[in-house]
């Protein structure tokens, strides 16, 4: 009688918990990002330039089939209440009251587990491996060695800061190092990720060239890290926060699983805190260590009675913040003044008043590739994300949508060129600058590298280019109308505030059939200031160059 009881509240807990979240989800408009990893589900690939695929197989496995922000979003919902339910079989003595407390008291498991984004899945698998870890530590036969494998393959698929599990766990366990079934382990999750890396290959590791190089801030701000060390504590809950990482510290681990997921918890900390050194960092990067806050956090506060009693305390008041920040979500108001990046409101309005001013022509957006993506998803209309040399590129720089745009009439918005710009859209959401420019021509998805670090002696830079047009651009009709363009240098200050643009002297024309390899020598007096350099293509945009390669440190001589 008492089993079935115990199951009883349980069910109807993460029924309740799915139902909410279901309607969230549905009554709540997409935020940027979501708009963007649903537009990975229309190109399905092993890779994105941002992150690996996981998040876009979800969303394509009911986007449409459902329709609407639900159909995005459903598969975010289910994961969520599977990842609870497995950070509830992970604890060593259960207190389901202790649990459903700590649960409703945190913000992020509630709020942010309809939202379709990387983190979510990558939680799932986290607690998966979590729980093959567990098993593998006792029983480390075939069957564990193939769950965490394909656990860890699963991570990897999500997120890439599934790395730091793995890392983590195997310096809490150093004697794992010693047994043939840990490198069997490596050997499996490595042959399941082999696809993505052939694609990080094949694209000259775009990924991995981001993230660890080419979103670094130019300079510190002591703002990084203050940010930083309060969102983490805004998100293990808006008022038990506190108690939850005091309490989870204080916790002693009692065996190989408790002390993976203390190292996991501090180390991700640690990391992310030294990592804002380097620039800003995203409070929800540190989403894994939530399973060793929660876990360790329950074992500590289930065997100290006296305190687990704030958790209580705070609980009405924790869900009634967390209420009001759903229902401020769900309702399709204005943006409110002094909210930062409200992206959930007004965006079909939005999209809307853009496409009456498109006149029914394809719309171009100039470092926006969230607007575009919420412009498709709101309207099916034709749109297509321009990055130009002085943003960053994301996978529109990979996606064939650009070559359909030659030579035709497009609406550009952007707030970047307050001269040429000089029509407005206005909106609820926001007020942008457009033009109409006839005809068009980018050329975002030619790929130009470098054989070797460019070189600055006597006051000129040299290098050796090699230019890649893909086949979707050479076999088009209108590439040769437009192949003129020629190829640009940026030059940066190392705090990026300055940017000097110099021509190569090459066309794209003379890029032949592909392949382009040239000498450049830039004339240019440079200061001592300028470390970088970027490579762009002109467009049919006055004064907007395309971005077409990486970032490359200078070499001064």
């Amino acid at each position: 009688m008492k089993s079935a009881l115990g199951n009883h509240h349980r069910f109807l807990f993460y029924a309740t918990w799915s139902i909410v979240g279901l309607l969230h989800a549905g009554m709540s408009g997409l935020l940027d990002d979501e708009a963007y990893y649903w537009m990975y589900g229309r190109f399905p690939e092993w890779g994105y330039f941002d992150h690996p695929p996981m998040v876009g197989l979800l969303i394509r496995s009911t986007a449409d089939l459902i329709g609407g922000s639900l159909g995005v979003r459903l598969p975010f919902v289910l994961l969520s209440t599977a990842t609870l339910m497995g950070m509830h079989s992970l604890l060593p003595k259960k207190d389901d009251r202790l649990f459903y407390a700590i649960a409703l008291g945190m913000g992020l498991l509630q709020v942010g587990g309809v939202i379709a984004v990387p983190d979510i899945p990558l939680l799932f698998f986290a607690v998966m491996f979590f729980l093959s870890y567990r098993r593998f530590t006792s029983s480390p036969g075939p069957v564990g060695i193939l769950l965490v494998g394909i656990t860890t393959a699963g991570m990897l698929y999500s997120k890439y800061h599934g790395v730091l599990i793995v890392f983590f766990t195997l310096m809490s366990n150093p004697r794992l190092l010693l047994r043939w079934q840990t490198y069997a382990v490596g050997i499996t999750a490595l042959i399941l990720f082999s696809p993505h890396l052939h694609w990080q290959f094949t694209h000259d590791f775009p990924s991995f060239r981001y993230h660890l190089f080419e979103r670094n801030a130019a300079y510190y701000k002591p703002e990084y890290t203050f940010e930083y060390l309060l969102g983490q504590v805004l998100l293990a809950g808006p008022l038990i926060g506190w108690l939850l990482l005091w309490a989870s510290f204080r916790h002693r681990p009692a065996d190989p699983l408790e002390r993976a997921l203390r190292f996991s918890l501090v180390g991700i900390y640690v990391f992310f805190l030294l990592s804002t050194f380097k620039g800003r960092v995203e409070a929800n990067w540190t989403a894994p260590a939530f399973i060793g806050l929660i876990v360790l956090s329950h074992a500590y506060l289930s065997a100290a009675p006296a305190r687990s009693r704030w958790v209580y305390r705070l609980l009405l008041p924790s869900m009634l913040i967390i209420l009001s920040v759903r229902i401020y979500m769900m309702l399709d108001i204005d943006p409110v003044p002094g909210v930062p990046k409200d992206e959930f409101h007004r965006n079909r309005e939005w999209a809307a008043s853009v496409r009456r001013k498109s006149e029914g022509a394809p719309v171009v957006f100039v470092n926006s590739y969230q607007r575009t993506s919420q412009y498709i998803f709101h309207t099916g209309g034709e749109a297509f994300g321009l990055n130009d040399i002085v943003y960053r590129r994301n996978n529109y720089n990979f996606w064939p949508l650009e070559a359909s745009l030659f030579g035709r009439r497009v609406l550009v918005l952007s707030n970047e060129d307050t001269l040429s710009f000089r029509d407005t859209v206005h909106s609820p959401r926001a007020v942008q600058r457009s033009r109409f420019v006839d005809p068009y021509f980018s050329f975002s998805q030619v790929d130009i590298r470098m054989s070797e670090r460019p070189v600055l002696e006597g006051g000129r830079l040299k290098g050796r280019l090699v230019v890649r047009v893909p086949e979707t651009l050479r076999s088009d009709p209108s590439y040769r109308r437009f192949d003129t363009a020629s190829i640009v240098a940026a030059l940066y200050e190392r705090e990026r505030r300055k940017a000097v643009f110099v021509s190569s002297g090459a066309s794209l024309h003379d890029a032949g059939e592909g392949v382009l390899q040239v000498d450049v020598e830039l004339p240019a007096n440079l200061g001592a200031d300028f470390r970088k350099l970027k490579w762009g293509i002109r467009t049919a945009i006055p004064g907007c160059l395309s971005l077409n390669s990486t970032e490359y440190l200078i070499d001064r001589r």
